[in-house]
């Protein structure tokens, strides 16, 4: 089981450098404002931010109850964590403003 759960946040990591990757061709390629752009930053921010969650959730689970407590790294990572899926736009809107983008792109 504990090697699913590495195995699991090894293709989360994997996933996110790509989407990262692709993210900042689009930016290179267009610009950072294009619209292009925009939607890559905008799916990479959406996965990569909750990614990290899962990613860490399932430290939490392979530490058993280390991973809570407060003197241990993985506790004070989950912290972060959390303000990191604040700050870097909440999924929800990075959902509606893709959304937007792909129903506008099929119109």
């Amino acid at each position: 089981m504990a090697q699913g759960l590495v195995a699991d946040s090894e293709i989360d990591i994997a996933a996110s450098r790509r989407l990262i990757r692709t993210a900042a061709e689009s930016m290179d390629a267009a610009g950072p404002s294009s619209s292009a752009a925009r939607h890559h930053a905008s799916i990479a921010k959406t996965f990569v931010s909750e990614a990290v969650w899962r990613i860490l959730d399932r430290a939490v689970q392979l530490h058993g109850g280390l991973g809570v407590c407060e003197d241990h790294l993985v506790a004070r990572f989950l912290v972060e964590a959390r303000a990191f899926r604040i700050y870097e736009g909440p999924s929800e809107v990075l959902r509606w403003s893709i959304a937007r983008r792909v129903l506008r792109a099929v119109r």
